[in-house]
């Protein structure tokens, strides 16, 4: 994804603003540029091309935040037991931080949110240059401009969509700062206040109208362009997410699902007038309208993707299934056929979205390559490849997940996502998730046609590579959000459907039933997710979605959905920051106990009582505000209310 444009003048203002990130003492961290390269900088296309990119690139440093913030605090992982050894001060950061205990680490670089600043001021600046430009570049084309315009407001709404996920309510701006004298000492704004802002901003610049054709491009020359790129259908998965969200948060307030909220709309065109009304049962509803339009985006994409020269897929000829659901939702098919007696399978679809890359499958993808010599130090540093690894896959969790260790063994997905291996001179093999191999290739050791062999596979090369995409949006991740929407719906039906196709996908049969193909949609090859539909979409999805920075912000969701309404009791105190009588909101402590029940305890048992004393409310699902921003703010930043027991020194 490299595109043309004057490399100088972007070396020179790129470097300047890295030069000014030296200094911590700039509030939002949004780091000034000099006003005089500035001034010489925005000439043409060319130049809005070249920081366009600069916000791809910010997003790839900000990599190792995605992991974390979306992932480490669930129920997924235990520590590797390096990590879990004390210091002579007391526990270590990654011990604290999956026990709740975070009062003493504000001062750890993992709460620091300014590279997401930086990607935000990067999309403000060519926001706001962006029709000057037009006007002056005559190559520059009013169609390429909407096109442009459409790709980076969701981007700089997917950015603020993290820092609202990991850090609740935070200072919102889409104004552009150059020099030190822009930088206006801003509170933070409420998390639903922005989310509103994100959705109507993305509707209103994106869309030509809600739920209307997306504006950005659907499609480029190459693959890496057209997966790495933020385009229509990466548009309508971002859209469906928030929707997704804001449903939950709007739900867990009210406890209403059908209750109006009626809020202000500002910075849009006239079209929308000044306000909105809307609800949480409205808000499902268009998370599902948008989650199938992305479907169909993306299936539009491969299909011109696949006729196009110089923009056909590796994978062009892997055989897809539906299964009942239509060809907007076609996924690899998986050959387990023959696989009793010593065979191996064909893992199609782990073959073709992870070490293939770019896939089919895929929304988008942030790209790596080898080429560039920029590193995707995540997946080596966290995941069982290397001697930094961190985390491994909880055995407790993986058993709550199935019925029994024969199901478990049968999902395809455990043999890359949760596989036993030693990697470390204790000689105890810990569960580990190999999914972002560059190498992975199995062998059936047995030819006991007694047992299922599922179990019975080991793994022959792994190799970790040091440069693969991370993918922020796929196919499956979509059509999981449908299935949420549809079972707080009650619509128990719809939302299994989408649950059952998935894991049908990866279900190795070896039993002698007939395997998945096009034209077998039964049931007969893989049990059937029954029971709450709410807990089968989540189930589906941690399962799914191991080790791609998405279960803590499930989990946070489902927290925030079920948090519940003041009660006489007490037991459901007022929210500390957002209670008036206008909108008296519970403090969300309903919410987190059930997360904690359901899912946080069934890892560590042990933590259930202390995760609820230190958690307390909605606050503690967040993460504390590094204490240099608190610093720099002085006294416009409040340290979240769950956290807030260091002094600082303002």
């Amino acid at each position: 994804m490299k595109k043309p444009y004057n490399f100088i003048k972007t070396a020179l203002l790129l470097g300047l603003a890295a030069w000014t990130m030296t200094s911590c003492q700039d509030w939002l961290t949004l780091y000034p540029t000099s006003q005089i390269v500035e001034e010489n900088f925005w000439e043409d296309k060319n130049d809005l091309e070249g920081v366009r990119y600069s916000v791809y690139q910010q997003m790839r440093h900000n990599l190792d935040k995605l992991v974390l913030w979306g992932d480490l605090r669930s129920d997924t992982y235990d520590l590797f037991p390096q990590d879990q050894t004390k210091k002579s001060d007391g526990p270590t950061f990654w011990q604290d931080l999956k026990e709740a205990r975070l009062e003493r680490d504000s001062t750890n670089t993992y709460f620091q949110w300014q590279g997401f600043y930086t990607a935000i001021n990067y999309c403000n600046k060519i926001l706001y240059h962006g029709p000057s430009i037009l006007e002056r570049d005559k190559q520059f084309t009013t169609s390429e401009w909407l096109q442009m315009k459409a790709e980076v407001t969701a981007l700089r709404a997917l950015n603020y969509f993290y820092l609202i996920r990991a850090f609740k309510d935070v200072p919102y701006t889409t104004k552009v700062i150059n020099k030190s004298g822009d930088v206006e000492l801003f509170g933070v704004t409420n998390q639903l206040d922005i989310l509103d802002s994100l959705i109507v901003d993305v509707e209103s610049n994106c869309l030509t109208g809600k739920q209307g054709t997306a504006l950005a491009r659907n499609r480029f020359g190459k693959m890496a362009d057209t997966k790495g790129i933020f385009t229509n259908p990466a548009i309508y998965a971002l859209l469906s997410d928030m929707y997704l969200w804001r449903a939950s948060l709007h739900q867990g307030r009210w406890d209403d699902i059908n209750k109006e909220r009626t809020f202000t709309i500002t910075n849009v065109p006239a079209k929308y007038g000044t306000t909105e009304t809307t609800s949480p049962t409205e808000d499902y509803r268009a998370c599902i309208a948008y989650g199938k339009l992305a479907l169909a985006a993306l299936k539009e994409q491969n299909e011109n993707g696949n006729i196009s020269s110089g923009g056909s897929f590796s994978s062009t000829l892997a055989s897809t299934v539906n299964y009942g659901l239509g060809d907007d939702c076609n996924m690899y098919a998986n050959d387990f056929s023959n696989f009793k007696g010593g065979s191996t399978p064909s893992l199609d679809a782990y073959t073709q979205i992870f070490m293939q890359q770019n896939s089919q499958e895929s929304i988008f993808e942030l790209q790596f390559s080898e080429s560039d010599k920029f590193k995707n130090e995540v997946v080596t540093g966290f995941y069982g490849y290397g001697e930094k690894v961190h985390l491994i896959i909880s055995d407790k969790t993986m058993a709550a997940l199935y019925e029994d260790d024969n199901e478990r063994a049968r999902d395809s997905r455990s043999w890359f996502s949760a596989w036993d291996k030693q990697i470390d001179v204790s000689n105890v093999d810990y569960k580990y998730c190999f999914k972002w191999c560059s190498i992975l290739t199995f062998s059936n050791n047995t030819s006991d046609n007694t047992n299922h062999e599922c179990s019975k596979l080991k793994i022959l090369n792994e190799g970790a590579s040091a440069y693969n995409n991370w993918i922020i949006y796929r196919m499956t991740d979509v059509m999981l959000q449908i299935a949420e929407a549809h079972a707080i719906l009650g619509e128990k039906t719809e939302a299994l459907k989408y649950v059952n196709a998935i894991h049908r996908r990866w279900y190795c049969n070896d039993q002698g039933q007939e395997q998945p193909s096009a034209t077998n949609t039964t049931l007969g090859c893989a049990p059937w997710r029954t029971g709450d539909a709410e807990a089968a979409v989540l189930k589906e999805r941690q399962m799914e979605f191991i080790g791609e920075g998405k279960r803590w912000f499930d989990l946070v969701r489902y927290a925030e959905r079920h948090a519940g309404g003041l009660d006489e009791t007490g037991t459901n105190n007022p929210d500390p920051r957002e209670w008036t009588e206008e909108t008296p909101f519970s403090n969300g402590k309903a919410g987190v106990e059930k997360m904690i029940e359901n899912y946080l305890s069934k890892a560590n048992p042990s933590f259930e009582n202390p995760l609820k004393s230190r958690i307390q409310n909605r606050y503690g699902l967040y993460n504390l505000i590094y204490y240099m921003e608190i610093k720099a703010s002085k006294g416009n930043l409040q340290q979240n209310p769950v956290w807030n027991k260091t002094q600082y020194e303002l």
